[in-house]
């Protein structure tokens, strides 16, 4: 049965410092696993704490980090959306949200964008999906590289938020294709 685990303690190995409360799974035959480091790594029970993994999350005490895997106190997850009876988290600690959400475009090309911006009421051709949309109907929004802030242009919402969850990442992004392609 697979248990997962985290670090206790900052542990050091291979050269590298595995921060405290990163997260681990244990197999069948007891070999240990750093999810994020993706190495076999042998501890002593000491160094570790077992947790019931499906005993976190968001209506819990603790989460873990989708890009960090460590296991944090929900108060380190920023608030995504509120539900009627719930509040949904973000799957991301704050700490990694600040990297994912990286540079913000500046305020001088921000005021240059938004005079280009499609005016309300005005059709709109995404160019990425070619949909056409109603500006002002539906939401036209201005994307950026998040590296270096430098602004690409005006898509849909869907668009944007397709390359926001790939993470701006063209390697992500052909993986995707390939994956699309093998069903064709």
């Amino acid at each position: 049965m697979k248990k997962y685990f985290y670090l206790k303690n900052n542990i050091s190995t291979r050269g590298i410092t595995i921060p405290l409360n990163s997260v681990g799974i244990t197999d069948k035959f007891g070999n240990m696993y750093l999810i994020k480091n993706r190495i076999k790594i042998n501890l002593d029970e000491n160094d570790v704490q077992f947790f019931d993994i499906s005993k976190t999350g968001d209506e819990y005490d603790y989460k873990v980090c989708d890009r960090c895997f460590k296991f944090l106190p929900t108060t380190f997850f920023s608030n995504n959306r509120i539900k009627k009876h719930s509040i949904t988290k973000r799957p991301s600690c704050k700490d990694c949200r600040k990297i994912k959400d990286g540079i913000s475009v500046s305020s001088q090309q921000r005021q240059i964008w938004d005079s280009k911006k499609p005016k309300n009421y005005d059709l709109f051709e995404c160019p990425i999906c070619k949909k056409i949309s109603i500006a002002g109907i539906s939401k036209i929004v201005l994307d950026h590289n998040h590296q270096n802030g430098k602004v690409r242009g005006y898509l849909c919402e869907s668009c944007n938020t397709g390359i926001g969850r790939f993470d701006d990442k063209p390697e992500i992004i052909e993986n995707a294709k390939k994956w699309l392609l093998k069903s064709t």
